[in-house]
């Protein structure tokens, strides 16, 4: 836990990830020889199990960040239908 906390920068909004990042910009942690999105771990840390098949998504819509205030379970869906709502979608022209 501890090594997980050093590697954030805690502010007053978002606490962002400082250390290693996937090429997307999520957090990524090494645990036990596998990698891990950070924001995943914050919520486990913080708010217990994630449930089989659910997203942990972003409602501050920063991907370095594990504040667990900013985090929510979601489905695929919700995921898909926030990426499309705030214009990250890659849609063909």
């Amino acid at each position: 836990m501890k090594r997980f906390w050093d590697k954030v920068r805690k502010t007053s909004g978002c606490w962002e990830w400082t250390a290693a990042k996937y090429t997307c910009g999520y957090g990524i942690i090494r645990i036990d020889e596998r990698n891990f999105a950070a924001h995943r771990i914050a919520w486990e840390l913080c708010r217990g199990p994630i449930p089989p098949g659910k997203c942990v998504l972003h409602h501050c819509d920063n991907k370095p960040c594990v504040n667990p205030k900013h985090l929510y379970i979601g489905t695929k869906k919700d995921n898909t239908r926030d990426m499309m709502r705030r214009g990250r979608a890659n849609t063909p022209q």
